[in-house]
């Protein structure tokens, strides 16, 4: 089974991009905050400024504005994350891992940009490095749910189907909407764009089924079942959903989906 490459990120106030690919850009100077702000302006009231640049997408703006805080203090591991997952929004994974590299040596526990240099890693399909590092992250911050959804689409490309089921169940538990929100601040999160996307909505469905959380299971299966998933009637047997089988909904979903294939009478 095949997965494609392409990879959406969320950035740190919400975007969700493409970054497929590298792209060369030079590193921008220092430059006066393009927002203006009075003179008693707070650091964090300037860095607020900078984080509704990136949500405008306006990321050439945003790279002279954290260049500008980062004069004051060029050793700001938040800084130097956040300028990282611009670069990365800009499709410049090379800027990117140098200012993830940056952060993490001034902070070498810094579990958001560990995890950020995973997603470096993992665009470049350098899979065996970026599990090591999403696992680094994990340990540092385990109860952080995004970190266990990318370890689980990285275990997925490398074709470790148990391993990614016992990751997207840890993600599940930590925040059952892991997979459909979008705000984790200073986090590059993972979802996936997939040739096989009706699988992967089954293997989804399966978490949430053994978790036995039956709407998020039947979200999951209604989209496999749209996609034409070929073994969606697994689930009349499938182990996984042993906890949600009985439930009238998920039985009413089985019943509609033998209905629609079963075979014309004669």
């Amino acid at each position: 089974m095949k997965y494609a490459a392409h990879t959406i990120f969320t950035l740190i106030v919400g975007v969700a991009i493409s970054v497929p690919v590298w792209a060369q850009q030079a590193v921008l100077p220092p430059a006066p905050l393009p927002t203006p702000l009075p003179a008693t302006s707070s650091p964090i009231q300037k860095l607020i400024a900078v984080d509704q640049l990136v949500e405008q997408k306006q990321y050439d703006e945003a790279v002279r504005g954290y260049n500008s805080l980062l004069s004051d203090d060029p050793h700001n591991p938040q800084l130097l994350n956040r300028l990282g997952i611009v670069y990365q929004a800009q499709q410049n994974l090379r800027q990117a891992k140098i200012y993830y590299d940056r952060a993490l040596k001034a902070d070498p526990h810094f579990a958001a940009a560990t995890n950020n240099l995973g997603s470096v890693y993992y665009n470049q399909k350098n899979y065996r490095k970026a599990v090591r590092l999403y696992l680094k992250a994990i340990k540092l911050e385990p109860n952080t749910a995004a970190y266990h959804s990318n370890l689980g689409y990285a275990l997925l490309e490398q074709k470790k189907y148990k391993e990614m089921m016992d990751s997207f169940r840890q993600a599940a538990a930590l925040d059952p909407s892991i997979f459909d929100q979008h705000n984790r601040s200073g986090v590059m999160m993972l979802e996936r764009a997939t040739e096989d996307s009706a699988a992967l909505h089954f293997y989804l469905a399966q978490t949430f089924g053994e978790m036995g959380n039956v709407a998020r299971c039947l979200e999951y299966l209604k989209k496999a079942r749209d996609e034409h998933y070929k073994r969606i009637l697994s689930i009349k047997t499938d182990p996984a959903f042993a906890p949600v089988r009985s439930d009238p909904a998920f039985q009413e979903f089985i019943d509609a989906l033998t209905r629609k294939t079963a075979p014309n009478p004669s």
